[in-house]
């Protein structure tokens, strides 16, 4: 029974979103897979990445031993097990990866060091994934980062860019955030924003403006019924914040309510809501199937995955 861990060099890597990207692949191949998470709150991200696609479940609670999450993994009934590791415990990790003969993929950002590390896994590694690559590092990593770890013997199975997509909160996550209440089409609230725009005075037509960006939340004043409705007249826009405390005219509401739109009541002021918005990152979770969707795009393009699915098919070498 295969077993590949999942670890990452820092909080926030995209160790949840690789092993679910993982898990996907391996059971796209009919092969049953048990994907989970150990000494990690992140099991309830990937079951709400996953759903019922892949057979997951929790191996044990935070205090659990190496022993006792290696027991859990052996009764685990399946062809192939991901589970999440310890981010920056390297040498638990490493115990854990002995205990139940498995190996280790290690998922950083640019921003870390993963060399070391990396090296710490010896023979256990089966390689490294670097995320999260912001536009402009991209050539840094491929002309810096990549070949140095290659030079030490440490296979790159590849590189994942930032994307918006997996770092779009929720409707539902926005309006909680800014303890604002949402007034229109809450059942909608389990939305993604990729963008939030602010409706005020622009040069450019409304419509034009707010459709210049795709999965827009929109953050307007809730006195401004005209800048609302540009908003509405665009395919882009997936939400909007009303500010000031103050309720749309009903003609909003129901334009709003034909087009499926909700819409979030908050009492702060335009400026101090976005300002609110900007601490809203740390909150964002890998949790939603349309993320899964986005990283398995991603790893298909980036990751050599049927490589790393072949690694786990050979015995570890020691």
């Amino acid at each position: 029974m295969p077993t590949l861990i999942v670890a990452a060099t820092s909080p926030g890597a995209g160790k949840t979103a690789i092993a679910a990207a993982i898990a996907d692949h391996i059971s796209g191949g009919e092969r049953k897979v048990a994907a989970s998470a150990a000494w990690s709150n992140d099991f309830s991200d990937l079951k709400a990445a996953l759903g019922d696609n892949v057979p997951e479940q929790p191996l044990a609670d935070q205090s659990a031993s190496v022993a006792e999450i290696a027991t859990a993994i052996s009764n685990l009934a399946s062809e192939v097990n991901i589970v999440e590791g310890k981010t920056g415990d390297h040498a638990t990790n490493l115990s854990l990866a002995e205990e139940t003969d498995a190996l280790v993929l290690l998922v950083g950002t640019p921003a870390d060091d993963i060399l070391h590390p990396a090296s710490s896994y010896g023979s256990r590694l089966a390689g490294v994934i670097i995320n999260a690559v912001p536009r402009y590092q991209s050539h840094e990593v491929e002309s810096r980062l990549i070949p140095e770890l290659t030079e030490a013997n440490i296979n790159v199975v590849g590189w994942i860019p930032e994307d918006r997509r997996l770092l779009a909160p929720t409707i539902g996550l926005v309006a909680e955030h800014l303890g604002a209440d949402v007034i229109q089409n809450e059942d909608e609230s389990d939305r993604l924003i990729d963008n939030f725009l602010i409706g005020g005075m622009v040069l450019d037509w409304g419509p034009f403006y707010f459709g210049s960006k795709e999965n827009v939340g929109v953050v307007v004043r809730g006195d401004r019924p005209d800048i609302q409705l540009a908003a509405l007249q665009t395919d882009t826009v997936q939400a909007m914040v009303l500010t000031k405390g103050a309720r749309p005219v009903e003609y909003v509401v129901y334009e709003a309510g034909q087009r499926g739109i909700p819409l979030v009541m908050t009492s702060g002021s335009t400026e101090e809501t976005t300002a609110q918005l900007e601490g809203l990152q740390a909150k964002i979770r890998f949790d939603h199937p349309a993320k899964l969707e986005r990283i398995r795009e991603l790893a298909a393009e980036r990751l050599d995955l049927d490589a790393l699915d072949a690694a786990l098919s050979q015995p570890v070498t020691r």
